[in-house]
């Protein structure tokens, strides 16, 4: 029991760090354009092969993964300027980037982005995390069958609860950047509807 609730504590560590930065109110700014260009490289690295031709790659999936979360131009191999899948990548990742800065240009004060950077990012570490560790508690209580497979449960624990919360951090990245790619300026700042 010990070993589980250090795989719990190391997570809560970690999680609690992110809050309390967003929390003391350090900009956001760079964890956002990290977020966007981990999503962007992601999406591409798992329709894409490494040594893939551009006549094979799936454009369709790609579009369904990553126009959801940002609102790219459709993606088609006309509008792709290289023929290598690190290109693609670089040339999404600038496309992706300046829509992010178009949409910080719509604010006519900077400090408003800033603060709703915030807002949503700690709002998806908070429901993330929540779910979590529900799933966690459910984790912790059925590895003990894993032990009837000839495995060893503490090992089976650590080692899905380390995919688990790897799924959370990318949960919590595609959750901030499609409320932030998709938050108006209005009379009266809105969302738009998904």
């Amino acid at each position: 029991l010990l070993e589980y609730d250090q795989v719990m504590n190391e997570q809560r560590e970690i999680i609690y760090g992110e809050r309390r930065r967003v929390l003391e109110g350090e900009s956001m700014r760079d964890v956002i354009y990290k977020m966007i260009t981990d999503i962007v490289e992601s999406a591409v690295n798992h329709v894409i092969g490494e040594d893939q031709k551009k006549e094979d790659w799936d454009f369709t999936e790609l579009n369904q993964i990553l126009l959801p979360i940002i609102p790219l131009e459709l993606i088609t191999p006309e509008r792709v300027k290289g023929t290598r899948k690190n290109e693609l990548e670089q040339q999404l990742k600038g496309e992706a980037v300046k829509l992010y800065e178009s949409k910080e240009a719509e604010f006519p004060q900077v400090e408003i982005i800033r603060e709703l950077e915030r807002i949503v990012l700690l709002k998806a570490i908070d429901s993330k995390w929540m779910v979590h560790i529900d799933d966690m508690v459910q984790l912790r209580d059925g590895i003990g069958l894993v032990a009837y497979a000839q495995k060893d449960p503490v090992q089976e624990y650590k080692s899905e609860a380390y995919a688990r919360f790897e799924e959370m951090t990318d949960s919590i990245k595609d959750q901030t950047v499609t409320m932030l790619m998709r938050i108006r300026v209005g009379n009266s700042m809105e969302r738009e509807q998904t």
